[in-house]
């Protein structure tokens, strides 16, 4: 089948809170390596960008493919961006062994980076650091990881075969020192309308990206212009990227209009549900002029329920609106980082007859099915993916006053469109078993 689709969760492993040296998702991971494997003859180039890479299995992997002649392109952000916090034991999922020390992802990652550094010995595997940060508020609170956050977000690969190609989107970092998550994957093989977005964005991010070897400790971040790509997104994928002028802006646009087409059902399905009545702030672009509240993708998911649809939404992080609390009293949420917006969402939602609405604390998959329409994404439903800003300029942050900042916010994400019933049915069947799963709370 040219489409194919995977699932991990805590389901699959006997204590949900063990942290393996496999990584977050050590099914997926299998399958990742099975998919490369399988045609390895016929494979000539890896591109794979990561959010973290700090997968020892992953990364051993890909050295052993590189010797064979295979040229490997590993594209992450730079170690500073890695969480140094809350180290843990990691246990090793094929023989039961546990280490001796605790790790965290920095550490991990750094172990990689120090290798690829120094090392000579896999000429054709490169390990590049997209430094671009993004930011567009003078009041954002200090981050956990780094001083300000990356914006590769995206998890994917593009595969080049002697004739034909393989594109992979996943939902997880497959990052050791993450809990397994619901997780999924998708793959495409050698289907039309995918190859040329995806080879040219691969192209486009190695050219704007540094090799580690050229990457320097005192590299200046606070300046992140890029000169604007001419890229055409199609119905099939959606790539946003900061040197993609607009493209974020436009992925709201685009996206909304898949939802406002819909005819029978929608079903939403991500990390964080929040991208309702925010603010788009125009002093921060060259072009367009006004400032405005967008409704957002959840405004037409709102549009469509009011319309009598049926809605089904699934999320990790969740937030009673004031009038609600006493309907969830004792019940503890993750609670999404744009509180006000998923409250403003829920409280509209929660007016509509035909909707329902689940939460999974330990939901990371990503994806909206629109009637027998499946938009896979690697992006969270948030304010900050669907907006792009060309000319931010901060002299100050408030919470961090030793800060500035100037440049383009775009978080680099996509999607993916695919028409195929026997695909979507194996998300509905997922679907259903989080629904059931006993740590899912319905909410509406």
């Amino acid at each position: 089948m040219s489409y194919k689709a995977f699932f991990d969760g805590p389901n699959n492993y006997k204590n949900k809170f063990d942290f393996y040296e496999q990584g977050g998702s050590p099914l997926l991971l299998e399958k990742f390596i099975e998919i490369i494997e399988e045609q390895k003859n016929e494979i000539t180039e890896i591109n794979n960008s990561w959010y973290l890479y700090n997968n020892r299995y992953l990364h051993d992997y890909l050295k052993d493919i590189s010797k064979n002649g295979v040229v490997v392109n590993v594209i992450t952000i730079p170690l500073e961006g890695y969480d140094n916090s809350k180290p843990q034991i990691l246990k090793d999922l094929a023989t039961g062994k546990k280490r001796n020390e605790r790790v965290t992802k920095y550490s991990l990652a750094r172990e990689i980076f120090r290798e690829m550094y120094k090392s000579d010995e896999y000429p054709n595997y490169n390990v590049y650091f997209f430094p671009h940060l993004y930011v567009r508020s003078e009041y954002v609170n200090k981050f956990s990881r780094g001083s300000l956050p990356y914006s590769l977000h995206v998890k994917s690969a593009y595969i080049k075969k002697k004739t034909g190609y393989i594109i992979l989107l996943s939902s997880s970092n497959l990052a050791v020192r993450d809990l397994v998550k619901y997780e999924s994957m998708i793959c495409i093989q050698d289907e039309a309308n995918f190859e040329n977005e995806f080879k040219s964005f691969y192209n486009h991010l190695i050219s704007n990206s540094i090799c580690i070897k050229n990457y320097k400790k005192t590299f200046n971040t606070t300046c992140n212009s890029f000169d604007s790509i001419d890229f055409k997104n199609t119905y099939s994928s959606f790539i946003t990227a900061p040197f993609y002028k607009n493209s974020a802006n436009d992925l709201d646009k685009s996206l909304s209009e898949y939802i406002l087409s819909a005819k029978e059902r929608i079903i939403i399905c991500a990390q964080h549900l929040a991208a309702f009545n925010y603010q788009f702030n125009a002093k921060y672009h060259s072009t367009i002029k006004e400032s405005e509240t967008r409704k957002g993708v959840l405004g037409a998911v709102i549009d469509m329920a009011n319309k009598g649809l049926q809605i089904t939404c699934l999320s990790q992080t969740f937030a009673p609106p004031s009038n609600e609390e006493n309907n969830f009293r004792g019940i503890k949420f993750r609670r999404p980082a744009n509180t006000s917006n998923f409250q403003h969402f829920f409280t509209q939602l929660a007016l509509t007859e035909n909707a329902e609405y689940f939460v999974n604390e330990n939901l990371h998959s990503k994806f909206i099915i629109i009637d027998n329409k499946m938009i896979y994404c690697t992006y969270n439903f948030t304010p900050t993916q669907f907006i792009y800003l060309d000319k931010v300029n901060i002299s100050i942050f408030r919470n961090m006053p030793e800060l500035s900042y100037e440049g383009i916010h775009c978080e680099v994400g996509m999607h993916v469109v695919i028409e195929n019933e026997s695909f979507l049915k194996l998300f509905e069947e997922n679907i259903e078993i989080i629904k059931k799963r006993n740590e899912t709370i319905q909410v509406k």
